[in-house]
């Protein structure tokens, strides 16, 4: 099936150019530094020293990638998340079909037995009992014509709702890869642990082993047994637990990978951009939970357009075809074909339709608001997880002094124990000191990992997409495409005359523009001065009209002054797409039919099933 692929949001040039080029190559070893850096204009440019491919110390182990490859295929909840936009997707289904032709067909048979009374005249004996089988069907079809917009708003409204589920989803695979990663680092930083704990659990053994030689020599004391005794206990109570947080770290694992570690190389390397601003700006344009915000503020505008068209005029074409035969009484056979059109204006139902539209509008503010504390909380996120890669940075770099110290302390303390300056005491101690810097910094290092995992996230590129993961991506259209005219194909839009068409697709503004429908709807009609003038003048009535109608049903803000309530009004930018934050739903999802060029038309597949969606510009 061909379609046209088209940008689901606005890309930062951090996740158009450098997600999409150099950083794959960097990414493909979990060894290699994967490299995220902000050069001139969020330009990303790999560190040179790449390691290759086919490196053979990493053939059958485990690196980041495969890691998150085996999670975008199989992790349970990602894959909830996919079924979960195929489920939103439906919904423009089903906006869209309520504005489309409806055709039932319908039957009966009946046995039935009539009894008259009999009575005798000049003709004869007359009545008794009949009896017979008589059936019928019918055939009916509907066609909305005007709904008071509410087809068109659903639409609007459901493409906007599919856009969010669509940010959702990045969201979602954002969260579950740094879920994913943050495991990673925490089995290497446990493994190494572990290591460290069980190379001090044999250096206090050697220390206990040589205090019991110097006792039996008569150089040492019981109390320097009795203190390696208790530093070895220790150290072995420590070494369990660092193996049970392995053991934990490991049972994450599985949990979100969905199989065991083998042999985790180390974590790659991202250089970030280069300053706390520009990655505010960079999570301002991708992070998805903020897209996905403003996409539902967009969804509760078009909500309001769907509350106001249930106080509005209806009007529909209606035709059925019904037969009837071996009926009893009366006569014996019929056919009926009956067409008209059906016009409904509501004039009051209780209040209900005017308080549907302040709930709708008061919806859209809350949504707004909630779009303005997502932006502030994104900039929060950024601006703590950025002190805290700063802070882990230079936790990182004096632990390593610490630990270089340490180790230096540790062999001199020793060697002036064997000629008696020192005690097994300050040995001891020495050990101690030792393993609490190595231990601080693999905490450290796995800290300043888990920072820079987090704001990849928060900046919205750490998907499949944002590290460029060499496998088959999930299609968020592909679904949608292929259900677009599921029951009602695109090849029937096309046959139906092109005026039905325009007429179809200008229903929803016909009271307000009713020349332009018209002429619309005739085809390439060339109209003069003069008829350009009075659709003119026709256009401005059907506004008056429309607005007429509003103020009578009670559909427009201001008629209700609750509505205008200064409180509850969002002054700054309310609407996303004005704003430029995001693009208009319409150009992401046409979703219009259109004509199938020749060359696009595969030859295997049924034409009928060929959706061919126009690229946004």
């Amino acid at each position: 099936m061909k379609r046209v692929k088209r940008p689901f949001v606005r890309r930062s040039p951090l996740r158009v150019c450098g997600l999409t080029c150099g950083l794959a190559a960097a990414f493909y070893l979990g060894t290699a530094p994967v490299v995220l850096a902000q050069v001139n204009d969020a330009i990303l440019q790999a560190e040179p020293e790449i390691a290759s491919v086919e490196d053979p110390a990493l053939v059958g182990r485990d690196t980041l990638q495969s890691v998150l490859a085996s999670v975008y295929n199989s992790n349970p909840r990602l894959l909830a998340e996919r079924a979960r936009l195929r489920e939103v997707d439906e919904n423009y289904i089903q906006a869209r079909a309520q504005g489309r032709p409806v055709l039932s067909a319908g039957g009966s048979i009946d046995a039935q037995a009539v009894r008259t009374p009999v009575t005798n005249s000049f003709f004869g004996a007359s009545g008794g009992t009949t009896t017979g089988t008589p059936y019928a069907g019918q055939l009916s079809l509907i066609q909305p014509v005007y709904q008071g917009g509410r087809v068109k708003a659903l639409k609007r409204q459901a493409k906007a709702g599919i856009l969010a589920a669509r940010a959702g989803l990045d969201n979602a695979e954002n969260n579950i890869f740094l879920s994913a990663a943050n495991a990673y680092v925490d089995i290497l930083r446990d493994e190494e642990a572990a290591l460290i704990r069980r190379n001090n659990v044999r250096v206090l053994q050697r220390q206990l082993t040589a205090a019991n030689d110097r006792f039996e020599v008569g150089e040492g004391t019981r109390t320097d047994i009795a203190q390696s005794e208790s530093r070895l206990a220790a150290a072995e109570a420590g070494l369990a637990q660092a193996d049970a947080q392995l053991a934990v770290s490991r049972a994450l694992f599985v949990r979100i990978v969905g199989r065991m570690p083998n042999q985790l190389t180390p974590a790659p390397a991202f250089v970030l951009p280069g300053t706390l601003d520009e990655a505010i700006r960079l999570a301002r344009d991708n992070n998805p939970q903020l897209l996905a915000a403003y996409y539902n503020e967009l969804a509760g505008a078009a909500a309001i357009d769907v509350a106001k068209a249930a106080g509005r005029p209806s009007l529909s074409l209606q035709g059925s075809l019904a037969a009837s035969r071996q009926t009893i009484l009366g006569v014996e056979q019929t056919d009926q074909a009956t067409i008209g059109a059906q016009l409904s204006i509501p004039i009051f139902s209780g209040g209900i339709n005017k308080s549907r539209v302040r709930q709708a509008e008061h919806a859209r503010t809350r949504l707004g608001f909630e779009a303005r504390d997502t932006e502030r909380a994104v900039d929060q996120t950024v601006s703590q997880v950025w002190a805290q890669m700063d802070a882990a940075r230079q936790i990182v770099a004096t632990s390593e002094r610490q630990v270089a110290a340490a180790e230096v302390a540790f062999e001199g303390v020793t060697l002036e124990q064997q000629v008696g300056t020192r005690t097994q005491l300050d040995v001891l101690d020495a050990e101690q000191e030792t393993l609490n810097a190595r231990l601080n910094l693999i905490n450290a290092e796995r800290d300043l990992k888990g920072a820079v995992f987090q704001l990849l996230s928060v900046i919205g590129v750490f998907d499949a997409e944002g590290i460029a993961l060499p496998i088959g991506r999930h299609d968020p259209d592909a679904y949608l495409s292929s259900v677009a005219y599921d029951g009602f194909k695109e090849a029937g839009d096309r046959f139906i005359p092109e005026a039905m068409q325009k007429i179809g697709v200008q229903a929803p503004n016909i009271v307000l523009d009713p020349a332009r429908t018209v002429a619309d709807g005739v085809g390439l009609l060339e109209l003069d001065e003069r008829a350009d003038g009075l659709g003119d003048r026709l256009q401005e009535l059907g506004g008056a009209l429309k607005e007429g109608t509003d103020r009578i049903t009670g559909q427009t803000p201001h008629y209700d002054p609750r509505i205008d309530d200064p409180d509850v009004i969002i002054v700054t930018a309310p609407d996303p797409v004005a704003a430029g934050r995001i693009p208009d739903p319409d150009d992401i999802l046409p979703l219009q039919p259109t004509e199938l060029p020749d060359e696009q038309v595969d030859e295997e597949h049924d034409p009928d099933l060929i959706i061919v969606l126009p690229a946004a510009d």
